[in-house]
């Protein structure tokens, strides 16, 4: 057994947990319990903002462990089948689709923030963005678990 291949393929589930359970936590708990004035603006602002901070690196070691996770699946191996390829492509393709929403909510965040639009359409834009990331990365864990099983 590969102390290394183990090491960076928990690092990089640890990286899913912590991101999906907190998008998770923000769409299972914490939005359906708000309403206009409750909690303040200033805490979820803050929230958001923390969660940010969290989430971005995370991001960045999602895709180097998950590069590294491939080379060890590949090793010892001449080809890959053509199946496994497609599956790990749609999968980058997810991936892609979530980091993208996730930058994209950032930038309108920080948009949102310094122009005047009302506090209520501001906070209902907010809360698809979390909704879409939860279902694209159940989709995604699930493709994980696939090829994690796929033998070749």
């Amino acid at each position: 057994m590969n102390f290394f291949a183990v090491l960076n393929h928990w690092v990089h589930l640890a990286s899913v947990i912590f991101w999906m359970g907190g998008v998770a936590f923000q769409v299972l708990l914490i939005s359906p319990f708000v309403t206009k004035d409750n909690p303040p603006r200033a805490y979820i602002v803050a929230l958001s903002n923390r969660f940010q901070k969290v989430i971005s690196p995370l991001i960045l070691i999602l895709i180097v462990t998950g590069g590294v996770n491939l080379g060890f699946r590949r090793a010892g191996h001449d080809t890959i089948p053509p199946g496994y390829i497609s599956a790990l492509g749609f999968k980058v393709l997810l991936v892609a689709a979530v980091v993208s929403i996730h930058f994209f909510s950032f930038i309108r965040f920080k948009f949102d923030q310094s122009s005047v639009a009302d506090q209520e359409t501001q906070r209902l834009s907010q809360n698809r963005y979390p909704k879409w990331t939860l279902a694209i990365g159940a989709i995604i864990v699930f493709i994980a678990s696939m090829l994690r099983q796929w033998k070749f």
